[in-house]
Formats: C-alpha cells, sequence, structure tokens
C-alpha cells in the first residue's frame, strides 16, 4: 500500500511539473516582445515626405502613389491615392473627448480598437456581419492593432488603428477596384513602417 501511495505521489508530482512547465512556456511566449503582422512591410516606399494636416505625423509615399487634399468635409487627415486610383490608404484623426482618452489609455491598444470597430457598426450597422482578421502586432518598436471587414460595397477594407503623440489614428487600407488585398494591406504596413 506504501508503495503504491508512493508511486501515486511521484505521479501527482510529475503532473504538477508537467503542468507548471506549460504553464510557464505559455506566459513566456504571450510576453514576448515583438508580434509581427501578417502582413509584411517590405514594399518600397520613396523618399518623398506626406505630412498629416493635424499633427507631426509624416510618412513616406509608396512607389506609385501620391496624396491627395480632401476637399470635401475635411474628414482625412493624410490621404494616399495609388496612380491607377485603384486602392486608397486614409489617415483620420479620431476626435476623442478626455474622459474617453482616459479610458482608452488604461489598455490603449485594445480599447482603441473596440472603439474604432464601434464607429463601424454606427456606420454600417447591419450591413458588418463581423470582423476578421484581427491582430495586435509591432513594426519599429511601435504598436498596432488592425481588423478588417466588408463594408455595404462589399469591399473588404483592414482599418490599423495606433496612437502618435497624444493623437490616435485609423488608416484604412481600401480598395476601389484593386483585387490584390495581400499587396494593400502589405503597402498599409509598409507606410506604416515609415513613421517615425
Amino acid at each position: 500500500m506504501k508503495i503504491v501511495k508512493n508511486i501515486f505521489s511521484l505521479q501527482l508530482a510529475h503532473e504538477l511539473i508537467r503542468g507548471l512547465i506549460i504553464f510557464a512556456f505559455l506566459f513566456l511566449t504571450s510576453c514576448a516582445g515583438s508580434h509581427s503582422s501578417m502582413y509584411d512591410s517590405d514594399i518600397p516606399l520613396t523618399k518623398d515626405i506626406a505630412k498629416a494636416k493635424t499633427s507631426q505625423l509624416t510618412i513616406r509615399i509608396p512607389q506609385g502613389w501620391f496624396t491627395a487634399e480632401d476637399n470635401e468635409n475635411n474628414l482625412i487627415d493624410l490621404w494616399l491615392i495609388k496612380d491607377d486610383y485603384s486602392a486608397t490608404l486614409n489617415f483620420v484623426t479620431l476626435n476623442l473627448d478626455s474622459a474617453t482618452v482616459k479610458e482608452i489609455r488604461s489598455d490603449e491598444t485594445n480599447n482603441l480598437v473596440r472603439l474604432s470597430e464601434l464607429f463601424r457598426r454606427a456606420k454600417f450597422g447591419k450591413a458588418i456581419q463581423k470582423f476578421t482578421n484581427q491582430e495586435i502586432f509591432e513594426i519599429n518598436k511601435k504598436q498596432f492593432a488592425a481588423y478588417e471587414y466588408a463594408d455595404n460595397s462589399k469591399r473588404l477594407i483592414r482599418v490599423v488603428v495606433f496612437s502618435y503623440g497624444a493623437k490616435f489614428y485609423e488608416l484604412s487600407a481600401i480598395p476601389v477596384k484593386t483585387q490584390n488585398l495581400q499587396e494593400l494591406y502589405k503597402i498599409q504596413n509598409s507606410v506604416l513602417s515609415s513613421i517615425d
């Protein structure tokens, strides 16, 4: 009986140690520094610089793209358009009250994504079925979060949210005519990699 008890104790200790090792591994991998995006950021950029209207945010313009002004209602802070007009990249500043900013700062990345998704649901209502490909990632030690959704025109749009200085931004990659979403989203990440 004593031998059976000792064997049982050894098995229990072995399972406990195994569980602690698995827990430690999961904890360390979840705390690991940088997470890569599901899309690369290796598309060549020109040396041309574009500057946001409301902050010091500057980016390098991708090859085959140009900047434009939002003449209608000044919602777009920085607007890039592909030369053939097949896609756009829109930087929009999120203008938030101080209470919302304070709430966001408690868990900045996750709260910023939730707020951005709420804006989309408010704008498109039931036309948005779900948000997909949600991710949190780093480029050049800056943290970003992204998600994708289909708008009421069935275009698959990727939105990246981030903070820059005291401001919060959304960068939307909008396919107008392009079918190559993978390349568009790589360009989006490449532009993000140029933020100083």
